[in-house]
């Protein structure tokens, strides 16, 4: 199998997967300045070069989730990001961003960067990776509904290209 990684440019199409090119064929997608992009924002940025390393590292027998976990927790929070990752109501995110501002949005960035990276690096996606990184694009939806649209329009063309994927 052939990976594909990034040079010090940063998200190209040519340092791309094929599948990952043909399918998600927006400008954003390698923009690395771009906060709604998946590898734009910190958290997405850091996790997709992790990524690349835990690849090159060929340790494919190890779960993806529980290494993306492990990440997003390493980054300090009070939550563990595993269960909250399957929080969709709206009272209980907003009780626990009172306590942990920055939790739930590093977390779903550090998911959506996981998921569409995969896909960047491998051509595919894990299908629990899947199912949790298009959570976490509905969970933002939810919780900045009105806030960005520019935000929200991007989260729904992620999510209409990651479930047309594969």
């Amino acid at each position: 199998m052939k990976y594909y990684f990034d040079t010090e440019d940063g998200p190209t199409r040519e340092t791309s997967h094929p599948d990952f090119v043909k399918s998600m064929d927006a400008e954003f997608y390698y923009d690395c300045t771009d906060e709604f992009s998946p590898f734009g924002n910190d958290d997405g940025a850091d996790l997709l070069f992790n990524l690349e390393d835990w690849y090159r590292e060929k340790k494919l027998s190890r779960n993806i989730l529980k290494w993306m976990f492990n990440q997003i927790d390493q980054m300090g929070f009070e939550y563990q990001s595993k269960g909250c990752s399957e929080i969709m109501d709206l009272e209980t995110l907003n009780k626990i961003q009172e306590v942990d501002e920055y939790l739930i949005r590093s977390m779903d960035n550090s998911i959506i960067a996981t998921g569409f990276g995969q896909i960047k690096i491998t051509g595919k996606i894990d299908s629990k990776l899947k199912e949790v990184t298009i959570k976490a694009l509905d969970r933002q939806m939810l919780l900045d509904e009105e806030d960005d649209k520019e935000y929200v329009n991007r989260l729904e063309k992620m999510k209409s290209d990651l479930v047309s994927f594969g």
